[in-house]
C-alpha cells in the first residue's frame, strides 16, 4: 500500500486527504497552491453513523447548551439523502422535492467533560472520576422524555423516544439530555472523557463496528485532559510555587507550548501549540480516536473559542487567559488543544466559534462532514480547489469564485488528477471520461460512457459548496454497471489550499 494511501486511512478520514509536498509547477507554494494531495472515497459503504456530543458542564455553560439542545434539526437537515429514501414527513431534502428524506441510521449519545480531580476535592469537581464518561440521559428539564436507552437510537424510522415523527423525536430527546447544568468540574477533559467514553465496555451498544464515527465538542474552555491529576494538587498556589495558582490557567501553562512561557509575563502569545508536560499529547489522542474506525471513518468536530489571539492577562496577581471571543451569552477562552485535534481529521473535520451570533447554523456544516463520509448517500466533494498542470483554478465557464470573480472558461476536465480504484491489495487506474461528458447538459444523469467505462469527471453538486466543503465540485465515476462493494477511489489532484471564496484564490492564474 503506497504511504499516502497508508496515511490517509490511520489518520481517520474515508474521505481524507494527504499533503505529498508543494510539487509546482503552480504558483503561491508558500500557501499551498501546487501541493499534490490525495482523498480517498469510499464507493459503498456505512450508512450507520454514531455521534457522540461532549459537553461542557461547568460553570458558564448554560447558553451554550439551550442554543444547542435548540439547534439539532440543522445537523438532521444536512443528513438527510435521497439515496436513503423518503420519509413521508412532507419535510424536503432541499425545494425539489414534496417528501422529507431519511437520515442514516443514528447512535446519538451525550457525555460532560467532567472527569473531576483525581482525589482533590476541589470545588466544583467533589466527584471522583466526575461523571465517568458515561452517557448521560437524565432529563434535567421538567416535562422532557429521554430516551429508552443511554443514547437516541434512529433505524429505518424507528427511534427509541415518543413521537410520531421519529426524527423530530430524535431532535427533542437530544433537547432533553443535552442540558448537563453547570455545576460540572471546572477542569474540563472532553478528549479524554471522549477517548474513555468509546472504549470498550464504557458505553455497551453505543458504538458500532459496521458505523462511522463522529465526536463534536462544545465548549467556552479548552481541553485540560491529564493522566497527572497532581496538576490539580492545592497544596502549593502561590505565584512561585511550581504549578502557579489553582486555576484554570494551569490548564493553559502545562498543555499548551508558546513563543513565551513565563506566567509573570502578560501580554500577547504566538504560534501557540499543545505541549505533553502534564496534559496528553494532543497528536496521541488523536491517534487513538482515528484507530477507532479500522477505515479512519472519524470526523471531528468542535464549537468552542477561536485561537487567532491568545493572551495572558491578570486577575489580580493570578495570571489569566484573556478570551478568545465574547457575545452575549458570555466569553471563550481560545481551545488551542481542541483546534488541534480537529485539524488532525482535516478535511473531515469543523471548528467554529462558540461566540458565532447565528449558533444554530454551525451543526448544518458538521451534518455536511459527517455525510460526506457515507459511502453511497452523498456526493464526493472535493475539500480543496483543484489545480490545472499549469497551476490555474479548474473551474466551469462562469462559475463564481474568489468572492465575485467569475470562471472565465471550462476548464474542469483539465485538472492535474489521476484517479485509482482500490479493492483490497488491488489497485487499477480509472481514465479520465471525454471532454463531451463533463459539462453541464450531462450533469443531470448519468450518460452511457460505452467503451471509456469506467471513467471519471468533476462535476457540479448542489450539495457541494465552498463555504462548507471546500469545492462546488465533486468527482464523480462513470462506471455503466454496478459498483464494486467495498471499493475505494483514491483521487489525487495538485490542489490549492486558499480557500474557494477567498478573495486571495482570485490571484492565481485563470484558465484561457
Amino acid at each position: 500500500m503506497p504511504l499516502a494511501v497508508a496515511l490517509a486511512i490511520l489518520l481517520g478520514g474515508c474521505a481524507h486527504y494527504v499533503d505529498e509536498g508543494n510539487v509546482g509547477p503552480g504558483p503561491g507554494t508558500g500557501s499551498g497552491s501546487g501541493a499534490l494531495t490525495t482523498v480517498l472515497f469510499p464507493q459503498t459503504g456505512q450508512k450507520s453513523v454514531d455521534v457522540l456530543f461532549v459537553v461542557d458542564n461547568s460553570e458558564g455553560m448554560a447558553e451554550e447548551q439551550q442554543k444547542l439542545a435548540n439547534s439539532l434539526d440543522r445537523l438532521t437537515d444536512a443528513l438527510r439523502s435521497y439515496a436513503l429514501g423518503a420519509d413521508g414527513t412532507g419535510r424536503p431534502c432541499n425545494a425539489n422535492v414534496t417528501l422529507g428524506c431519511q437520515i442514516p441510521n443514528l447512535h446519538l449519545g451525550v457525555i460532560s467533560g467532567d472527569l473531576g480531580s483525581g482525589t482533590y476535592m476541589l470545588p466544583s469537581c467533589e466527584q471522583v472520576g466526575g461523571d465517568f464518561s458515561k452517557l448521560q440521559r437524565t432529563p434535567r428539564v421538567a416535562g422532557c422524555s429521554p430516551p429508552s436507552d443511554p443514547f437516541i437510537s434512529y433505524n429505518n424510522g424507528r427511534v427509541n423516544a415518543p413521537g410520531a415523527d421519529a426524527i423530530r423525536a430524535i431532535e427533542v430527546a437530544f433537547g432533553c439530555v443535552v442540558r448537563l447544568g453547570t455545576d460540572g468540574c471546572k477542569f474540563q477533559q472532553p478528549i479524554d472523557a471522549a477517548r474513555r467514553a468509546l472504549g470498550p465496555n464504557a458505553n455497551p451498544g453505543f458504538l458500532r463496528a459496521d458505523a462511522a464515527l463522529a465526536i463534536v465538542f462544545v465548549t467556552n474552555k479548552d481541553d485540560c485532559s491529564t493522566p497527572r491529576p497532581e496538576l490539580f494538587d492545592p497544596s502549593g498556589q502561590a505565584l512561585s510555587d511550581p504549578l502557579g495558582p489553582l486555576t484554570s490557567f494551569r490548564c493553559f501553562e502545562f498543555g499548551v507550548r508558546c513563543d513565551v512561557n513565563d506566567r509573570t509575563v502578560v501580554g500577547p502569545r504566538y504560534g501557540c501549540v499543545p505541549s505533553g508536560d502534564y496534559l496528553f499529547g494532543v497528536a496521541d489522542l488523536a491517534k487513538r480516536l482515528a484507530e477507532l474506525k479500522p477505515k479512519g471513518q472519524v470526523v471531528v468536530a468542535a464549537i468552542a473559542g477561536p485561537t487567532g489571539r491568545v493572551e495572558v492577562g491578570k486577575d489580580g496577581d493570578n495570571p489569566v487567559l484573556k478570551p478568545g471571543c465574547s457575545s452575549s451569552h458570555g466569553t471563550s477562552v481560545p481551545a488551542v488543544r481542541l483546534e488541534a485535534l480537529v485539524n488532525a481529521f482535516a478535511p473531515n473535520s469543523y471548528f467554529a466559534s462558540s461566540c458565532d451570533p447565528n449558533y444554530p447554523k454551525l451543526l448544518y456544516p458538521i451534518g455536511k462532514k459527517i455525510k460526506q463520509v457515507l459511502g453511497g448517500i452523498s456526493p464526493k466533494c472535493l475539500p480543496w480547489p483543484a489545480l490545472t498542470a499549469n497551476g490555474e483554478v479548474a473551474c466551469r465557464r462562469d462559475d463564481r469564485f474568489a468572492g465575485d470573480q467569475r470562471c472565465g472558461t471550462d476548464c474542469l476536465d483539465r485538472a492535474a488528477c489521476t484517479v485509482t480504484e482500490i479493492d483490497g491489495q488491488n489497485r487499477s487506474a480509472i481514465s479520465a471520461c471525454p471532454t463531451e461528458l463533463w459539462y453541464p447538459a450531462s450533469w443531470s444523469t448519468e450518460r452511457d460512457c460505452g467503451s471509456t467505462c469506467p471513467c471519471w469527471r468533476l462535476v457540479g453538486k448542489d450539495d457541494c459548496t465552498g463555504a462548507i466543503d471546500g469545492s462546488p465540485y465533486a468527482l464523480d465515476v462513470l462506471r455503466g454497471g454496478n459498483v464494486p462493494a467495498g471499493g475505494v477511489v483514491e483521487l489525487k489532484c495538485r490542489i490549492s489550499k486558499i480557500g474557494w471564496e477567498s478573495e486571495a484564490l482570485g490571484k492565481l492564474p485563470r484558465c484561457e
